[in-house]
């Protein structure tokens, strides 16, 4: 099961997630659940994902390639 919370308060947001990746006792496998896009002077967005993990990869690996491909665009 994974966790993802995203609280907001009067001094801003916070954003949590867990890492564990796999529930098995003998080897617990880790990925960070918390991808940050940041657009210096305009925005930031934060992913938060679950589910599938090679899903939740392939979707993070196409996102940066999409934010690199604005980049150097511009």
């Amino acid at each position: 099961m994974t966790y993802c919370l995203a609280i907001t308060l009067e001094e801003g947001l916070i954003f949590c997630s867990d890492s564990r990746t796999n529930a098995g006792p003998d080897r617990v496998s880790t990925y960070s659940k918390m991808h940050k896009f940041a657009f210096p002077g305009d925005r930031s967005l934060i992913l938060l994902s679950s589910g599938n993990l090679a899903t939740s990869q392939a979707v993070v690996a196409q996102m940066r390639r999409d934010v690199d491909d604005r980049e150097t665009s511009t």
